[in-house]
């Protein structure tokens, strides 16, 4: 990919501050850029850093932004927005199985394959699933009977989806994603843990990306859910009967509990965790780290363990940290008034004496 910073400027509905001829070749971090990259600069300290790089283009504010010497400087309004078109430009066009059925794929009976589909090597898709238009299953990939995959969803080499489970469309599972696996259920007995069946589904809604090795259990009855427009990070655990609104987030090793209710527009943070059968309102924010062990008001901002309001939490971890300090001060108080203690004592016992 070959661009002018005239044209970038053109294609981000910006302002151009230089030579409109140079050429860009790629993009790259401030840090490590070369001539013919593209940078971003979000701030006036990244701006003097791209400014004093090999890069040949700068990407910031208007209120950042000045002419430099053999550079093209773009200035938009929303620099990281605008970005994004820049990685679109540059993004390597990804490998994918060619339309039609890999020789070594494994069909069951009355599947059902849309228009401009891609089955990749040694796929299996069950009896009865359904494949929308454009779909992409990558080599490796098990799809059990009776499994609905919606219109151009993409399911990344080593996706697992167990029977039945219904996936929405524009969906993308990277490698390593199961969905369906039984929850995590048991009742003890005389002879130990019985396992409890579990005999409903799991359902993905729309847009949905679901990164690396992440776990959507189905329900022991009903449907585990989660909505459209969620965006899941690597290595999420989310348990049976779990329902998740639309367009949350949820970061890495976060884990959820059975039979938790999420509203829309939440955020689990990295390493968050929630008790079963908790309910979080809409536009919550759990930070990360944070143990929710009771429901959630819509737009609570919580951390700690339990989880409590983030500014009370922050508070009392500044608290925490002055322990060891305010300890000492109590053993120096301790010791003064033991002191007037042994003093009073002693006056007292002068005074029975005379």
């Amino acid at each position: 990919m070959r661009i002018t910073a005239k044209e970038l400027a053109d294609i981000l509905g910006g302002t151009l501050e230089g030579d409109s001829g140079l050429v860009i070749s790629g993009v790259s971090a401030v840090e490590c850029a070369r001539a013919g990259d593209v940078v971003l600069a979000e701030n006036s300290r990244y701006f003097k850093v791209a400014s004093e790089s090999e890069a040949s283009c700068i990407v910031t504010a208007p209120d950042i932004g000045r002419p430099v010497v053999g550079k093209g400087v773009v200035l938009v309004e929303n620099p990281a927005d605008a970005f994004i078109k820049v990685l679109e430009l540059f993004q390597p066009v990804e490998p994918k199985p060619p339309i039609g059925i890999a020789e070594s794929a494994v069909i069951g009976r009355d599947v059902q394959i849309g228009h401009g589909v891609a089955v990749g090597a040694n796929a299996f898709i069950g009896d009865r699933a359904e494949l929308g238009d454009g779909c992409v299953i990558h080599p490796n990939v098990y799809v059990g009977a009776d499994v609905v995959i919606g219109e151009n969803s993409c399911l990344y080499p080593g996706v697992v989806i167990y029977p039945r489970c219904k996936i929405g469309k524009r969906v993308i599972l990277h490698s390593g994603v199961v969905v369906g696996a039984d929850g995590f259920g048991y009742r003890k007995g005389p002879e130990g843990l019985r396992k409890v069946p579990h005999v409903g589904t799991v359902e993905i809604g729309d847009d949905v990306e679901i990164g690396a090795n992440t776990t959507v259990d189905r329900a022991k009855f009903g449907a585990t859910i989660i909505g459209s427009g969620c965006k899941i990070d690597n290595l999420v655990h989310i348990a049976h009967n779990v329902k998740i609104g639309r367009n949350c987030v949820i970061v890495a090793l976060s884990g959820i509990a059975g039979s938790v209710q999420i509203g829309n527009d939440v955020t689990l943070a990295a390493q968050s965790g929630v008790k079963d059968n908790v309910r979080i309102g809409d536009g919550c924010v759990v930070a990360a780290r944070a143990g929710v062990i009771g429901d959630l008001e819509g737009g609570s901002v919580v951390s700690g363990f339990p989880a409590r309001d983030h500014f009370a939490e922050k508070r009392a971890q500044a608290a925490w940290l002055r322990l060891p300090e305010v300890l000492k001060r109590l053993k120096v108080l301790e010791s003064k008034v033991e002191r007037l203690d042994a003093r009073v004592k002693g006056e007292a016992d002068d005074d029975i004496d005379h």
